[in-house]
């Protein structure tokens, strides 16, 4: 889940609480079918929640915390499901803190596009978290979108 949207691997906790999240509302053979919740519980999981690992969310910004030019939602990275009340889990890279929300996923799109860098500086087809710090989250070296110059 983690090299698929090319997350670094401090999500790893994340991830694997996402996957059992997922494994818990899917059908197994261990109990003829049906899913280990509905096994527990006695009524089947609904599954519309469902979001893609990884994808991009838009967390709303309430009034209270923005002015009136600032952005009213903010760009996060979904890492899970909140055990605690009904939302998602999101990670702001920008301020670095998790928060709860229930807002817009745009599911096709990761917050590390698939861009690589090469020596001479033009951008190709890969892996753009080789060019991650990922104790900061921003972006090291001389990074040239398309191939043009500044």
């Amino acid at each position: 889940m983690l090299n698929e949207k090319n997350l670094p691997n401090y999500f790893w906790a994340e991830a694997v609480a996402t996957a059992v999240y997922i494994m818990n509302r899917t059908p197994t053979a261990t109990v003829h079918g049906m899913t280990l919740e509905e096994k527990f519980t006695g009524k089947k999981p609904d599954v519309s929640h469902l979001r893609v690992f990884g994808c991009i969310a838009y967390v709303h910004v309430p009034d209270e915390k923005r002015s009136k030019l600032d952005p009213k939602a903010e760009k996060c990275i979904f890492i899970g499901y909140s055990s605690e009340q009904k939302g998602y889990r999101c990670f702001s890279p920008s301020t670095r803190k998790l928060q709860v929300s229930r807002d817009v996923f745009d599911e096709m799109a990761s917050w590390y596009s698939p861009l690589k860098v090469a020596e001479d500086g033009k951008a190709r087809n890969g892996d753009v978290s080789s060019n991650v710090d990922h104790k900061s989250l921003q972006l090291v070296g001389p990074v040239a979108l398309h191939g043009k110059e500044d």
